[in-house]
């Protein structure tokens, strides 16, 4: 979606530019070759907006463009400088503007941990939602065994990894109350992530969330991630 938004506004600027280098060889010029290769150039330049222009939105301006290049009069190529090629671009950027999931596809990449931008971002691009999310969370429990070096999963391998009284791992300290609340609260998450997204996921193929949700759940998958790779090793 990013592409065609930056495509379209660059299409924009060449009809600007095409337009304004016509009224320029209309002045120095006349009417001659110069004049009628310039127009030419600035109808192509709208026949390539017109290729790419998003579908349903609005494009009786282009009608108005075609008869004003058509009359060769300077004032009605000012008119498309000055009116009507703003109103394209004002129509691009509201219209891109209202989509809600225009370019989230690319976006997310800043907030993915990248173990699961390897495991879970094609599925995630390609709308496997479903798939990404379950990739994430057995991301997280994959770097987990990693660290450790346990062969456990779910409940067995997070208490046995976050214990309070032998751990493997520390999220932060067990010195202070607040350190042990952290490693409890953690460990709770863990275990919410497991119940509550990784074994429904794995065993019912009708569970399948929006974009905007599998965005989510990757976020948070990454945020553990990074949790348990910043953990202090006991």
């Amino acid at each position: 979606m990013i592409q065609k938004y930056i495509g379209l506004n660059r299409v924009l600027r060449a009809l600007n530019a095409n337009t304004r280098e016509l009224i320029d060889a209309h002045f120095q010029e006349g009417e001659g070759f110069a004049t009628a290769s310039l127009t030419s150039v600035l109808t192509r330049s709208l026949s390539d907006i017109e290729r790419i222009w998003p579908v349903g939105l609005e494009a009786s301006v282009f009608g108005e463009i075609e008869q004003l290049i058509a009359t060769g009069d300077y004032q009605a190529l000012w008119k498309i400088v000055e009116d009507l090629i703003p109103k394209l671009e004002n129509a691009v950027d509201d219209y891109f503007s209202a989509q809600p999931y225009s370019d989230i596809s690319y976006s997310i990449l800043d907030l993915l941990h990248p173990r699961v931008v390897v495991s879970s971002y094609a599925h995630f691009k390609t709308g496997h939602f479903r798939e990404s999310v379950l990739n994430s969370v057995v991301t997280v429990f994959d770097l987990i065994r990693e660290r450790t070096g346990l062969d456990k999963d779910g409940a067995e391998l997070i208490t046995e990894t976050f214990s309070l009284q032998r751990p493997l791992l520390v999220v932060s300290t067990l010195d202070t109350e607040s350190g042990r609340n952290d490693q409890k609260g953690f460990i709770q998450m863990l275990q919410g992530v497991y119940q509550g997204v990784r074994n429904p996921k794995a065993h019912t193929l009708n569970m399948n969330p929006s974009q905007y949700v599998a965005a989510q759940y990757l976020v948070f998958s990454s945020l553990l991630c990074r949790r348990v790779e910043e953990s202090i090793l006991q």
